[in-house]
């Protein structure tokens, strides 16, 4: 209960209009929320890997400029976990989002994920692999290659992780104008708070060719949610 309840209450915060500064239309400072609700349908033969998971997804944004929501996501998809260091990631996710006064875009993307991830002594790195099909009824419907590369440095002490800092980098491909058309540069911090949950405080800062807004610095908070 005291999960759900600090989902609601994050919600609540994301959701109220709190914003009371203008900025230029090229820049927009937002708050972020990804929630992420996994339930595991088959582990291994230990039970200590989930082999194949059902996810939920859920995304809130708030933008500063137009001081109020500008952003909502629901999704679902599977992990499929292949070994060790592989995973495949299939997902459908609609999207409702007003960008700016008087502006509605709404979309579906078909999204198909490839993780890798090696865990060093020190350190880990992943590196997520995404084809994104967006269905969309204001525009052209577009497709683009996402690769997302994480460097993880686990802080730990007698062996235990107490938190783990982390940086990455994603860049955005359109097949369609042929252009790296985004970049968004991340850090935070990860804190596992007990096996079935765990959450990331970020901040971020998204670089756009081609588009009115050019720069989006954005803070946020992403949770994950297990039920066994």
């Amino acid at each position: 209960m005291r999960v759900f309840s600090l989902i609601i209450f994050l919600n609540l915060i994301f959701a109220v209009p709190t914003f009371c500064q203008t900025t230029s239309p090229k820049n927009d400072f937002q708050i972020w929320n990804d929630t992420q609700l996994i339930i595991p349908l088959k582990k291994s033969e230990d039970k200590k890997t989930e082999r194949v998971s059902l996810i939920f997804y859920g995304t809130l944004r708030g933008g500063k400029n137009q001081k109020s929501l500008i952003d909502e996501r629901v999704g679902v998809g599977f992990e499929f976990r292949l070994n060790r260091f592989l995973t495949f990631t299939p997902s459908v996710l609609y999207r409702a989002g007003q960008p700016s006064e008087g502006k509605k875009e709404y979309e579906s993307r078909l999204r198909f994920d490839v993780g890798i991830e090696k865990k060093f002594k020190y350190f880990s790195i992943k590196d997520r692999n995404r084809i994104e099909h967006r269905f969309r009824n204001s525009t052209k419907d577009s497709t683009r290659y996402r690769n997302k590369f994480q460097l993880t440095i686990p802080v730990k002490n007698d062996k235990k992780e107490i938190f783990a800092p982390f940086v990455a980098t994603e860049p955005f491909y359109e097949f369609q104008s042929k252009h790296w058309t985004r970049n968004e540069l991340t850090i935070g911090i990860a804190k596992k708070f007990n096996p079935n949950f765990s959450a990331e405080f970020f901040y971020l800062l998204q670089n756009n060719r081609g588009n009115t807004l050019k720069y989006v610095n954005a803070i946020g908070i992403n949770l994950k949610i297990k039920i066994d």
